[in-house]
Formats: structure tokens, sequence, C-alpha cells
């Protein structure tokens, strides 16, 4: 499944995809929702959790930041998610190599988890790749502005999609207010700035 994409991105968008397949296959076996919601249960990201209240199961606290960026309420969700992995994943990998990718999505989901259980009202878990995805984002963002402003060159080729991505994200996120982990989304980007800023050096081209 998606041989063109490097080792990591493949892995990752497979088994999202693999994931979202088993909810999807419930449904249509007649068992409803109640495929999904199991893995909601498991492997979402229970803010009480975070804060110390009992776990389901032994290492679900520490768990539970993987678990939650595979998993996607719906296809809709999982595609928006899955096309921007495979947009900025390859960026990634191909300045910080395959060994880099999983520390910065593992960064990055550590970062989104945190914001979203420090700054949530709700009781609600998060799930969905986006906070690893705003954290690719906040990387490569800086990579470009670094790498441009140090040649001089015009931002204008990466801001553009970037800002696309961006827009529609945000226009996305009006109509569904309060069912968006923003805060997810914002500490992810932090977590990707903050490794972008780190390793521009080291990636410099």
């Amino acid at each position: 499944m998606f041989p063109e994409l490097p080792r990591p991105v493949r892995q990752f968008v497979t088994a999202c995809f693999l994931l979202e397949m088993v909810s999807l296959g419930g449904s249509i076996g007649g068992f409803g929702s109640s495929i999904r919601n199991v893995l909601l249960v498991l492997g979402g990201f229970w803010p009480e959790v975070f804060m110390g209240a009992v776990p389901f199961f032994p290492g679900h606290g520490v768990l539970m930041f993987a678990t939650s960026a595979v998993l996607h309420g719906n296809p809709v969700h999982l595609g928006m998610n899955m096309f921007g992995l495979i947009w900025l994943g390859p960026m990634v990998v191909d300045r910080l190599g395959e060994r880099g990718f999983w520390p910065l999505a593992g960064l990055s989901a550590l970062g989104a988890g945190s914001c979203y259980a420090l700054m949530t009202n709700s009781t609600l878990p998060m799930i969905g790749a986006s906070g690893v995805l705003y954290g690719l984002l906040g990387t490569v963002c800086v990579w470009k502005v670094l790498d441009q402003w140090m040649r001089g060159r015009s931002l204008m080729p990466f801001a553009a999609p970037a800002a696309i991505f961006i827009g529609l994200n945000v226009l996305l996120m009006l109509p569904a207010r309060g069912q968006i982990a923003w805060e997810a989304h914002l500490g992810g980007f932090i977590a990707g700035v903050l490794c972008g800023v780190l390793t521009w050096r080291s990636a410099l081209r």
C-alpha cells in the first residue's frame, strides 16, 4: 500500500487506513459503531488520564499519545489528514532521513496531546493524526522560511500551498466548532516549530 511513499510515512498512513477499514467493516458487518467506539475508548487520548485519573489498562497514559494519532472519526477526517501527511511527510524524510521522521512525529504527538489536555474543557477523547500533521507543518515551515531567508529568496512558492492548507482547515473548523481539537493542532505546531529550529542547521541544503 502506497509504495511510492518513504517507508515511515507509508507505515503511518497504512496504519491509519487499516484501522479506519476495521471501523467501517464493523458498520458494514452489522456491528454499527460498536467497533469504532471500542477503538475510541482504548486508543483515544483521554485528558483525565493525562491529568492523573485511573487509566483503562497498564501503560494507557503513555500509549494513548501514539494510538490516538492513528485513529479517526470517519473517512472524511481520515482523508484530510492523510492528504497532509502525504504532502509533508516526504519533505521531512528527505531532510532528516527515515530515522528522523519518527522522533519528530512522536514529539508532535506529545505536544498535541499535552496541549489538548492542559487547555481543553472537554472530557471527550481526542483522535486523529492532525497533531502530528501540524507538527510536520511547523517543522517544514521553519526550514523553508530559514532556507529562503539565508538565500535571499521569496517565500511564495511554499507560502501559497501552506496558506491554502491552513485556510481550508480553518474553514472546516468553523462549522464543526467543539468537534475539532484545535488545542492539539496548536500543541503539535508549537512542537514542530521547536523541532524545526533545532534541526534546521543539520538539515540545511
